[in-house]
């Protein structure tokens, strides 16, 4: 391979010339390379000089690898005296900056790496052939001026939190733009006189229209003082999550209730997992589960796909489950052992249909409707006098303008909110003990 190809395949500019290749051991290649250009800039004064001082001793370079082996430049500099400042300077090859052993080809490759949440800083520094400070330390630098606050947020934003054990406490603050699905800045904690100082510098703060978070006091708080012309939306995974943990808060109930006796058949029902996941399963279809069926259709009418759509009655309620029955495992269809824990304890099944009722609302009932439907399933929750969707109930009735104000729009979610905390606990995880996200 001649000097030429080799420049090629490094893709060094045209004015360096490759003086020499060495090959160390097979996986080690050290390229000698230096400036053909006759003359310099010089940074003082701006002028070119063709006048050299002497020559420097050559400075050894990490550079990208090349075929899975370890690739250094050997440069060769020269230092030049201006003729009119009477200043010296050191030539520049745009290899690397002065003073670095790291290539700037090298440091792109590590920006671009660490937009991977899937590889550590160790698997970073191996792949580029540096070490875990020089990864961590280029991060850093390419981070220094990220601004401290945001100066402008779009006019729907959400609001929430995620477990990352940072310097400020347990919790990060994530702020988001859950329309075109951006994560706007994640701040190092959430409470409430931090996050009110970080809003009041945002320069468009008034011009906010909706707020998407959950039912969190200090949020709100926050949002009446900081965005003063913005609606308040309550997230609906967060209030429906109110509604099913009263079914399930149920059920522990009457877990408890026969602790004396674990082998009697209502212990083992009410105890089983399966079944708990049977009843906090919506019986009919979602917002979202809509949604995909819908788009699966219309793939499916066009020849798109060839599976047809799910269709959670019949393939889901009526797709067999494997219990154990007299010493021996059988098929069940889920619908019946649905219908067979119901069966077992009226409280029980009340609490599963006002569970349903209120999933139903959700779901189909539109913006107009929806504050006096929920009003109307508060009510029935009262009347049924169980406790634990008693507090549901109050917890609905309490936050009920902002959750009535979720129904206007679909797209009033923090779906990708949670979706992205997902992203970030990967990278704490993968961050070993870094505690500045």
């Amino acid at each position: 391979m001649t000097k030429e190809d080799f420049r090629k395949i490094l893709n060094l500019e045209e004015f360096i010339d490759i003086i020499k290749v060495e090959t160390g051991d097979e996986k080690t290649k050290c390229i000698h390379i230096k400036s053909s250009r006759k003359k310099a800039r010089c940074p003082k004064c701006n002028n070119f000089s063709k006048k050299i001082h002497d020559y420097l001793k050559t400075s050894k370079i990490t550079y990208l690898k090349n075929s899975e082996e370890e690739t250094y430049l050997i440069v060769y500099k020269r230092r030049f005296e201006c003729k009119y400042c009477k200043k010296t300077f050191t030539e520049d090859l745009g290899i690397s900056s002065p003073k670095n052993k790291i290539s700037h080809k090298t440091k792109q490759l590590i920006l671009k790496l660490c937009m991977d949440r899937d590889r550590t800083l160790t698997a970073i520094a191996k792949e580029t052939n540096t070490s875990v400070s020089v990864v961590r330390k280029t991060f850093l630098e390419a981070t220094n001026n990220y601004p401290d606050n945001m100066e402008t947020v779009p006019e729907v934003i959400s609001f929430d939190e995620t477990s990352t054990y940072t310097q400020e406490g347990l919790y990060s603050f994530v702020l988001n733009d859950p329309i075109h699905k951006i994560t706007l800045d994640i701040l190092p904690t959430r409470k409430k006189d931090y996050l009110i100082d970080y809003f009041l510098k945002v320069k468009n703060r008034k011009s906010v229209k909706v707020v998407i978070c959950d039912l969190y006091r200090p949020y709100y708080e926050v949002v009446k003082i900081c965005f003063p012309k913005a609606i308040f939306v309550a997230d609906p995974f967060h209030y429906i999550k109110y509604v099913t943990k009263g079914l399930d808060d149920v059920r522990i109930r009457l877990v408890h209730k026969y602790d004396d006796n674990k082998r009697s058949k209502e212990y083992i029902m009410f105890k089983n997992r399966t079944n708990k996941s049977l009843l906090l399963k919506s019986f009919n279809e979602t917002k979202a589960e809509l949604k995909i069926k819908q788009e699966r259709q219309e793939k499916y009418d066009k020849g798109l796909i060839k599976q047809k759509p799910y269709d959670k009655f019949n393939d889901y309620w009526y797709g067999t489950i494997k219990i154990k029955k007299n010493n021996r495992f059988v098929e069940i269809y889920r619908i019946d052992r649905l219908q067979e824990v119901l069966n077992m304890n009226s409280e029980l099944l009340e609490a599963y249909n006002l569970k349903e009722e209120f999933l139903r609302i959700t779901t189909h009932v539109k913006y107009k409707d929806a504050k006096r439907q929920l009003k109307e399933w508060v009510k029935q929750c009262y009347d049924s006098k169980i406790p634990e969707m008693v507090e549901a109930a109050n917890t609905i009735n309490n936050w009920i303008n902002e959750i009535v104000n979720s129904f206007k729009d679909e797209r009033y979610s923090n779906g990708f909110t949670e979706a992205n905390n997902n992203t970030i606990t990967k990278i704490v995880d993968r961050a070993y003990g870094m505690i500045n996200l």
